[in-house]
């Protein structure tokens, strides 16, 4: 059976092809999307110029850099790469402030006088939670709320928007 490269490319597939191993017939998307990118040529060459036991780690970043390079033709993987170093910063600037709040409670809760005050604006009491008990277990949902639909996600959480951050510089990119 002729690998996905030989198939595309319509030629006829021999027993010591070098896409064979890499390139099943079954996942045609593969080979696709490295040939958009990097052309079949230029792919054999730098197969060839690899040994044999590095083969499928590169075949796996060219096809890494492939897709995203097809996905966001500008940056590819590098725009990927910056947008979780981002992401990465703003959840440690998050933990930060966490951990600052915790140290500020603790010390809060170390002071005997200052209990009381405490607790009054707390937003952990009774009065400022709703709490739903269900008779029937079959009514019972673990995303219940006081509207009855389920809140999974906020709206727009399959894009991230981050903002610019001086953190992680790439000279090259102009973000």
């Amino acid at each position: 059976m002729p690998c996905s490269a030989c198939k595309l490319l319509r030629r006829r597939c021999i027993q010591e092809c070098i896409f064979l191993p890499h390139f099943p017939a079954a996942e045609p998307q593969k080979f696709i999307a490295v040939h958009r990118i990097f052309g079949a040529s230029n792919i054999s060459k730098m197969l060839q110029e690899i040994p044999k036991e590095n083969r499928e780690d590169a075949v796996i970043s060219m096809v890494y850099e492939a897709t995203a390079r097809l996905r966001d033709p500008v940056y590819g993987s590098v725009g990927i790469i910056s947008a979780l170093q981002k992401h990465v910063f703003h959840l440690q600037l998050e933990l930060n402030e966490a951990l600052a709040e915790a140290m500020s409670l603790k010390t809060q809760l170390s002071d005997p006088l200052s209990l009381p005050l405490l607790l009054e604006d707390s937003p952990f009491t009774p009065e400022n939670h709703e709490f739903h008990h269900f008779q029937n277990p079959s009514e019972q949902n673990a995303y219940a709320n006081a509207s009855d639909t389920l809140l999974l996600l906020p709206e727009a959480a399959d894009h991230y928007y981050l903002q610019q951050t001086d953190v992680f510089p790439l000279p090259y990119l102009n973000v």
